[in-house]
């Protein structure tokens, strides 16, 4: 466990320090841009619905979930998928985004003896968008969608669950369309008697870039390493140090409080802090909220995540889960 934690320590402490561009071999194959992990490669990769896990109670916490254990991490960690033999969890989640966007998610998990295996998709589109010719005359609107079909497997060993995910990925905007591929892998970490820290490492987006028209770009890969906390039975406190390619590295810290109900019931509040969004909206767009409702199988998960002037967003999930 010390070297897990030494292994952690190392991803928070490189969120705090630029990383040298010389230690990407990758440049050669498209798959990082210029000047990764640093704010000079903003908006400069492709599939950016990709960034953000579609999920309410991810969202509510400012993005800290990577090493939490739950059926939602399948669109982030999918080590935290892991269920036990005969179990199965179904997500529908539906997030109202910026500037007439929005997204749909679908997930189905299922526990076999051997491990858990998942199957998703994911969906952005855009609305309202206009064309126009070279004198600026309008053109009329054209439609323009991001969608990823999600694989993923997960299983036990002893004291770390292991996830990985394959995703196909198309992109289309107007007249033009991309298509790629790509892996997410992670790990959740405990310790032996049931402790009640959690630590967590993960990698998103590896894959090849997108290719529209002339233009290649690399897909929004990340590195996290995070930390789930259970600082009472019902409360918990989650910290994440996030290193993603096209932004300098940053830190999330969140928590989630739980009111036990009758019949395995319960109500979560849940609050985040991203400093990345601090220093890009100011402070009302660095915090995110949200709540959640579990009544026996059923959970609703709810989010409100501000971005400042540019507006507000408003994220949900219902999900349902079955078996002993």
């Amino acid at each position: 466990m010390k070297k897990m934690l030494r292994v952690l320590l190392c991803v928070f402490a490189y969120t705090l320090y630029p990383i040298p561009s010389t230690l990407y071999p990758a440049f050669a194959a498209g798959l990082f841009p210029a000047r990764p992990f640093s704010d000079e490669a903003a908006g400069a990769v492709a599939a950016v619905f990709l960034k953000t896990p579609p999920s309410a109670r991810f969202e509510a916490l400012a993005n800290a979930g990577a090493a939490l254990r739950t059926p939602d991490a399948f669109f982030y960690n999918p080590a935290g998928t892991v269920l036990d033999r005969g179990r199965s969890a179904l997500l529908l989640g539906y997030e109202s985004l910026l500037e007439n966007s929005g997204r749909t998610s679908l997930a189905a998990l299922k526990g076999l003896e051997n491990g858990t295996i998942g199957l998703g998709a994911l969906y952005r589109y855009e609305a309202g968008l206009e064309k126009y010719d070279a004198l600026g005359a309008a053109g009329g609107g054209f439609g323009a969608y991001d969608a990823a079909l999600i694989g993923s497997y997960a299983r036990r060993f002893n004291l770390v669950d292991l996830g990985l995910a394959l995703k196909f990925i198309r992109s289309r905007l107007y007249d033009r369309a991309a298509n790629s591929a790509a892996l997410d892998i992670g790990a959740v970490f405990r310790e032996k008697g049931g402790s009640a820290t959690e630590f967590a490492l993960a990698a998103r987006n590896l894959g090849f870039p997108m290719k529209m028209g002339a233009l290649a770009d690399p897909l929004p890969f990340e590195l996290s390493g995070a930390m789930h906390w259970r600082y009472a039975s019902e409360f918990s406190i989650l910290a994440e140090g996030k290193l993603p390619v096209d932004r300098s590295p940053y830190v999330i810290l969140a928590g989630e409080y739980g009111f036990p109900l009758k019949n395995s019931s319960g109500l979560f509040l849940r609050a985040g802090f991203n400093f990345k969004n601090y220093d890009a909206l100011g402070l009302m767009g660095a915090f995110a909220s949200g709540f959640g409702l579990k009544f026996s199988s059923w959970v609703f998960d709810y989010a409100f995540v501000p971005y400042g002037d540019l507006g507000s967003t408003h994220r949900v999930m219902l999900s349902f889960g079955r078996g002993n």
